[in-house]
């Protein structure tokens, strides 16, 4: 059995914790949570199983276990999230950015590209953390980025997410909300989005950990459609002709998006597989 204060034994019994409250991937968790606490990479931590652990980070690694054991998604406990290879900064106010999110950038980028512009305007609409906006910066080093939401907790922190990775030059934070009559002409060259899509009904049946995150950032109304139809329906007076939408839906969902962005005026849409081959995301021409 394991020195219950070495690196080993904290993670032996910060798994069965984690096993005991349901958490999914205890094992992986604990790993990264004690990496966490270490500063050190999760890869070495099996090699460094005989290190005596302080007491003061074992205190600091147990706090983090018994706040994950409470289903807290991980990333609000690390207070971070990796994503497009930028580090973003989480909290509650905040969905946590996800791994199939990173192609809705990379779709963005190549529709931005498409477009061949010497400066693109382009608007990230339900900006959250800022994962999107500052993934984009990073991918199109001439563009200016416009970072809207309607939370001032979220735009706080998408600014602040902003400047730990360097392109808060070109990151601009807006308030905005979505439902309200838009002013003016069109402006951007590329509005990108992942909007709230799951249908009210189904919201509190998803996992304990998803139930922790901003309901805001989750329900798309009664048939989920609610905010892609708002966007949709935005698109004209918010995108120059000629420039792109994307955004990102949910499973099932892709012959709904479809029509609505048909019926909404828009040309050439197409719609994209995810990485586990679920249709997920859509493009068009405004």
């Amino acid at each position: 059995m394991s020195d219950p204060k070495t690196v080993a034994g904290w993670l032996a019994k910060a798994e069965a914790y984690l096993i005991g409250r349901g958490v999914p991937e205890a094992s992986a968790n604990a790993e990264f949570l004690l990496a966490e606490v270490l500063g050190t990479g999760r890869g070495r931590l099996r090699a460094e199983g005989a290190q005596v652990v302080s007491e003061r980070n074992g205190l600091h690694f147990w706090t983090f276990v018994r706040k994950r054991g409470k289903r807290v998604p991980l990333a609000y406990v690390l207070g971070w999230q990796p994503f497009a290879g930028c580090r973003i900064e989480v909290n509650e106010a905040v969905l946590v950015p996800r791994p199939e999110t990173e192609e809705l950038v990379e779709l963005a980028a190549r529709e931005a590209e498409a477009m061949k512009l010497p400066r693109l305007h382009v608007v990230d609409v339900g900006t959250g953390s800022g994962c999107v906006a500052i993934a984009l910066a990073k991918r199109l080093p001439g563009a200016q980025l416009y970072a809207t939401d309607v939370s001032p907790a979220a735009l706080k922190l998408a600014q602040d997410n902003a400047v730990a990775n360097h392109v808060s030059q070109r990151v601009r934070v807006l308030r905005e909300d979505l439902f309200k009559p838009r002013a003016g002409a069109p402006w951007a060259d590329l509005a990108v989005s992942n909007p709230p899509y799951i249908p009210t009904a189904e919201v509190d049946k998803l996992e304990p950990e998803v139930l922790k995150e901003p309901r805001l950032a989750l329900d798309g109304g009664p048939d989920g459609l609610e905010h892609l139809r708002a966007i949709a329906g935005d698109a004209k007076r918010l995108v120059k002709p000629g420039g792109r939408l994307v955004l990102e839906f949910g499973a099932g969902q892709a012959e709904s998006v479809q029509r609505l962005l048909l019926e909404a005026g828009l040309a050439s849409v197409r719609i994209y597989k995810d990485f586990q081959g679920q249709e997920r995301l859509a493009a068009a021409v405004v």
